[in-house]
């Protein structure tokens, strides 16, 4: 199988180019291919150009895209999955990667009729300055997270992983102290893409949205749900529909049942309260929830999510 690689980092002296040269062995180690696009080293032009941005505004398939952009177009959809490496500049990818995506995610391939392939997995790869814990505790993590996940690779690959390479600043001890580690869990990683996943079930970056609602129940389709999880413990923010904000905590069993109160506002400026417990069932290749829940004040109602 084959992986195509977009890497971006400006200089070869550096972390992340080392993780690339790791992971790459790792895929040739595993009898598997990859293709490489360095974007510093092509000078791959990141602007859009004002032809290409009313091309895509407007929704029309003319002109044809531009040679630079059908080459990465054509990288894509020669493989199985695409992995992004990069180091983090202020909790986003580098300005050059952030205009791949603007360019190569063009009306007709990556969205409208797309023409882009569904890749098994897609995978990034990134280092940053920062420790996981204060990456955790601002929000950060979450928020490259929901950019990348929720975003660049929504409803593009089957399956997906964020791997953070953390504290990798040259002035902390932990970048010299935790090389060789992160230098073969990158190894690893490139070793293992393509092996049947052994992680652990996780609602962690998982997003819903309610295909059923009975009775005096809020939520619709236009309702999406942002998850989370860690440990045991689950949450998630939901909004859209009849639904401006809301919140749900709580945790979920051995058996992945969940288990949870919830409160949102509604559109009527309602607030309202309730619980919920919440079985899962795999339905068409797809995630399922079926909720019994009720509110604070005695009504009760069962709905379904789905993952999207």
């Amino acid at each position: 199988m084959k992986v195509f690689i977009v890497y971006c980092h400006p200089s070869e002296d550096s972390l992340t180019r080392n993780l690339r040269d790791q992971f790459t062995r790792g895929i040739v180690d595993s009898g598997n291919e990859y293709l490489l696009s360095d974007l510093y080293k092509m000078n791959f032009k990141t602007d859009m150009t004002e032809q290409e941005y009313l091309r895509d505004a407007n929704y029309r398939d003319r002109p044809e895209v531009a040679a630079d952009v059908l080459s990465e177009q054509e990288k894509i959809n020669s493989s199985d999955a695409i992995a992004f490496i990069y180091p983090v500049f202020w909790t986003e990818a580098p300005a050059k990667l952030v205009g791949w995506f603007d360019r190569v995610w063009s009306y007709g391939f990556a969205y409208g009729k797309k023409t882009m392939k569904m890749l098994e997995k897609g995978i990034i790869l990134c280092s940053a300055g920062n420790p996981f814990d204060r990456l955790e505790k601002l929000g950060h993590l979450s928020s490259m997270k929901k950019v990348m996940f929720g975003d660049r690779l929504f409803k593009r690959v089957k399956q997906s992983e964020f791997v953070l390479f953390d504290g990798t600043s040259r002035e902390k001890e932990s970048r010299k102290a935790n090389w060789e580690l992160n230098l073969r869990k990158a190894y690893e990683k490139g070793k293992s893409l393509f092996s049947p996943s052994q992680e652990a079930f996780s609602l962690e970056d998982r997003y819903f949205t309610a295909i059923f609602s009975s009775g005096t129940g809020e939520v619709s389709d236009e309702t999406i749900f942002s998850y989370h999880q860690k440990g045991n413990v689950i949450w998630a923010e939901y909004s859209g529909g009849s639904v401006i904000k809301g919140f749900l905590l709580g945790k979920i069993d051995g058996d992945k049942k969940l288990h949870f109160d919830y409160r949102h506002i509604n559109t009527t400026g309602e607030s309202k309260s309730g619980s919920c417990n919440s079985e899962p069932r795999y339905e068409n290749g797809r995630l399922r929830f079926y909720e019994k829940w009720k509110w604070s004040d005695g009504g009760e109602g069962t709905s379904v999510i789905e993952e999207i």
